[in-house]
C-alpha cells in the first residue's frame, strides 16, 4: 500500500514503474559508456554537440532530485536514490526526449519522528553527494561542460518545486531554507560551500513574458536544439541570426562573469 501511494504521488514528476527501453544511470560513471551514451543522445535529440546533450541530460535528470525532495517534504519519506537503483528512459530519434525515471527498488525509509534535521541531511547527502555530484563531475571531465551550468540545471527545478508544487505543505519553509541557505557544502559533494545557494536571487519582471522570473546565471544551451527556443529565464540576450550566442558553445560571458 505504501509503495503504491509513493508511486502514484511521484508519477506527475516523471516516475514510471516499468520502462520498456531504458539504461542504468550508474553505467554513466564509466567514461567509455558515457561517451557512447552522449554520442547517441546527441544524435537522437539532434543537438549540435555532446556538450549540449550533456546539459539537456542533466535538465531531464533533475526530476530525480524533484522526486527525492518531494518525497522528503510532502511525505516524510526517503527514496532509495543510490545510482545503481536508478533507470532512465532511453532517447528515440525524432521524438521529444522527456524521459521517465524508474527505480529497481521503490521501498522507502520513513522519518522516525526523531531528529528530522539529521534525517534530512542524510537525504541530501545520498541525493547530491552520492548521486548527482559524481554524474556532474564525470560530465565535466568527459565533455568539458562547466559544473556551474549543470548545477543550475538542477537548481531551477528545485526552486520551482518548493515555490510552486510544495508551497502549501507544512515543512516547505524549513526544508527550502535548508536547501538554499543552511545545507553545508559536503552534503553536495567535494565542496566547502553549498553549490545551489548562488543561484537563488530575486525575481525580475520581464516585459516580453509579462511575468516575474528568476533569470539564470548561466545558459543551458536549450536554444541550440532544433526548436530553437530559449527558456524564459535565459541570461543571454545577444543572439545572432543562426540562433547561437556570439560566444558559441564555449563557456559564455554569463558563466565566466558568474564564476
Amino acid at each position: 500500500m505504501v509503495k503504491l501511494l509513493v508511486e502514484n504521488q511521484l508519477e506527475k514528476y516523471r516516475f514510471k514503474a516499468n520502462l520498456e527501453h531504458s539504461f542504468n544511470v550508474a553505467d554513466l560513471l564509466d567514461e567509455s559508456y558515457l561517451k557512447d551514451f552522449l554520442k547517441n543522445l546527441t544524435d537522437a535529440i539532434e543537438a549540435p554537440s555532446e556538450k549540449v546533450a550533456a546539459s539537456i541530460f542533466i535538465k531531464r535528470y533533475a526530476f530525480l532530485a524533484v522526486m527525492s525532495l518531494y518525497a522528503m517534504t510532502a511525505l516524510n519519506k526517503k527514496l532509495n536514490v543510490t545510482l545503481d537503483n536508478i533507470k532512465m528512459e532511453s532517447a528515440v530519434r525524432g521524438r521529444d526526449w522527456i524521459p521517465a525515471i524508474s527505480f529497481n527498488d521503490v521501498t522507502v525509509q520513513d522519518w522516525d519522528g526523531n531528529d528530522r534535521s539529521e534525517w534530512r541531511a542524510s537525504v541530501f547527502k545520498d541525493l547530491f553527494a552520492k548521486n548527482i555530484f559524481p554524474l556532474i563531475t564525470q560530465l565535466e571531465k568527459t565533455v568539458g561542460i562547466s559544473k556551474l551550468i549543470l548545477w543550475e540545471n538542477i537548481a531551477v527545478y528545485l526552486f520551482w518545486l518548493y515555490e510552486t508544487e510544495l508551497k502549501d505543505f507544512n515543512q516547505v519553509g524549513e526544508d527550502f531554507r535548508y536547501l538554499i541557505l543552511e545545507a553545508e557544502g559536503p552534503l553536495f559533494g567535494r565542496y566547502n560551500l553549498n553549490p545551489l545557494q548562488k543561484y537563488f536571487a530575486e525575481k525580475t519582471y520581464l516585459e516580453e513574458w509579462d511575468t516575474e522570473v528568476r533569470v539564470r546565471k548561466t545558459c543551458c544551451f536549450t536554444y541550440q536544439l532544433p526548436a530553437g527556443k530559449r527558456c524564459k529565464t535565459c541570461p543571454c540576450t545577444q543572439i545572432v541570426k543562426d540562433r547561437r550566442c556570439h560566444d558559441g558553445e564555449s563557456i559564455c560571458k554569463a558563466v565566466l562573469s558568474f564564476a
